[in-house]
């Protein structure tokens, strides 16, 4: 009985670190905005350092803005973009499609209703 609990007990531990693995290693750098309530709708996400260069996104959900800042080392933040993305939002599809377009996916579903 001994060597069993011995061995759950490895088995539990090893998936544990496991888990703590991938949960750090897969977790974004964001932060809540901070303060008196009234800015719970904002936050920010820091992205991957490129060189001398770390990207932060600030998000404003209330405001449906994105605005982009990069640190620069020894250079201080400095604004790239910014964009009001509700338009985005209404969009069915912009751009080059990867796979079948919307416009394919409900022709197929149209034929398949009608067999």
């Amino acid at each position: 009985m001994h060597k069993i609990d011995s061995m759950n007990t490895f088995l539990l531990v090893i998936i544990a670190l496991l888990l703590m693995t991938l949960i750090f290693k897969n977790t974004a750098n964001y932060v809540i905005a901070q303060g008196d309530g009234n800015a719970q709708h904002v936050f920010g996400v820091v992205g991957e350092r490129q060189g001398n260069r770390q990207p932060f996104y600030l998000v404003d959900t209330a405001e449906e803005t994105i605005m982009v800042y990069e640190y620069f080392q020894g250079g201080g933040l400095g604004f790239v973009a910014a964009r009001h993305y509700s338009y985005d939002k209404k969009l069915q599809e912009y751009g080059k499609p990867y796979g079948l377009s919307i416009e394919e996916i409900k022709s197929a579903l149209s034929k398949a209703q009608t067999k």
